[in-house]
């Protein structure tokens, strides 16, 4: 009879991990082969099936692979210049916070609701033009998000949401915490995926970005928990080599012809909205030049100074006189990155300019004259240019 030694058991006997709860089924210490165990057998900590075990060091993981897809995630991330993540922590992120955790150039912020992480991530973007970042855990976590990234989708924010989501080999079952989380965020999202492999993840975080600044809007990634703690390497993509700009420029034709319409009216008056918002410093340049006063949206308020001479203040049921008074008395109306849902706010009879980034936007309240479709930053740069320089009419102001 074949005497097996501790020696023997030590060097050949092998140790399965639960993908799910990375519980260690140990041959040597259960005193028996994992292969043996009946089919339907179970995690005695988590309850997952057989199937979530997976060799510890053995064929199923490179031992060579020391980088989980979470740190080639936040890697991914670091590439693309995101310095801050929204969100808090849980059993199903907890992989992707702790390589943010270890990251020297992303900073995490810990909130008190998903809501609140959605609604920062959002502002990121519409403050700085950047990719805001926000993550949740599983179930209510992901639901929480709703809000804040539907703020997003609506001002035309770039967000990326991590939703955190249970571990692969559970999607289906109806397991605790497990939501549709696709179904959930299609209907407002730009783009929705499950990273369900792990050699799927730079590639989607590459597709989700891209999307998230196309219109822009929101890119919504589904991370399941053992998906995230599974080992990758590769190098991650380079911003400049997988992301480009979504400037829209204007046709040469359109800026002309408003430029025409300017140069041959007198009392002209800028409207600014949100589509306007970086474009401070060049709104104010057209102003000075033909002279021509600068009414906002109560969104945009602040885009050029308050006190700048020609700054009216916001245009509405709740701006000033002056801003109401001066469209009133306008010939014609420059309105850039605005829908101006408000007709009754505009004259009949009065010539119109309108230029918007989303040709839905334009004409969608009223016929307008000189409709150009573009980036407000490139159509003022190619408008300027070509636009005379006014005399100031003292009584129009």
């Amino acid at each position: 009879m074949l005497h097996i030694t501790g020696e023997f058991w030590r060097k050949y006997m092998a140790k399965y991990r639960c993908s799910v709860c990375n519980w260690v089924y140990d041959e040597e210490v259960e005193g028996q082969d994992f292969d043996s165990l009946p089919d339907d057998y179970t995690c005695p900590v988590c309850g997952a099936p057989k199937s979530a075990f997976v060799p510890e060091g053995g064929e199923k993981e490179d031992e060579s692979v020391e980088t989980t897809v979470a740190d080639k995630i936040v890697e991914q991330l670091e590439a693309f210049g995101v310095r801050f993540v929204y969100g808090i922590p849980g059993d199903s992120n907890l992989p992707l916070i702790d390589s943010i955790r270890r990251s020297d150039k992303i900073k995490f912020i810990l909130t008190r609701h998903e809501e609140t992480a959605a609604f920062m991530a959002s502002a990121h973007g519409k403050i700085t033009g950047g990719l805001g970042v926000c993550i949740s855990i599983a179930g209510p976590g992901s639901t929480n998000l709703i809000t804040g990234l539907m703020d997003a989708a609506t001002d035309r924010s770039p967000v990326l949401a991590f939703a955190g989501q249970v571990a692969e080999v559970y999607l289906g079952s109806e397991a605790f915490q497990e939501i549709d989380q696709i179904e959930l965020f299609s209907p407002f999202a730009e783009f929705t995926e499950t990273i369900a492999r792990e050699n799927q993840a730079l590639g989607l975080v590459t597709r989700a970005t891209k999307y998230a600044f196309k219109k822009p809007g929101v890119a919504v990634l589904s991370t399941p928990t053992d998906i995230l703690a599974g080992k990758l390497s590769g190098d991650v993509y380079f911003a400049e080599k997988r992301l480009v700009s979504n400037q829209t420029a204007p046709r040469p034709e359109d800026v002309e012809k408003a430029a025409e319409l300017i140069n041959n009216h007198e009392k002209v008056t800028l409207f600014a909205g949100w589509g306007c918002r970086h474009s401070g410093e060049l709104l104010t340049q057209l102003s000075q030049k033909i002279k021509a006063p600068i009414a906002t949206t109560s969104r945009v308020k602040g885009v050029v100074h308050e006190t700048d001479r020609y700054s009216l203040g916001v245009l509405g049921s709740i701006g000033s006189k002056h801003a109401a008074k001066a469209v009133q008395n306008s010939e014609l109306i420059v309105i850039i990155g605005s829908g101006f849902r408000q007709a009754n706010l505009v004259p009949s009879g009065i010539r119109i300019v309108q230029i918007d980034i989303d040709p839905t936007k334009i004409g969608k309240t009223f016929d307008v004259d000189a409709p150009i479709v573009g980036d407000a930053d490139l159509v003022l740069k190619d408008l300027l240019p070509i636009v005379d320089e006014k005399e100031e009419i003292t009584e129009f102001l």
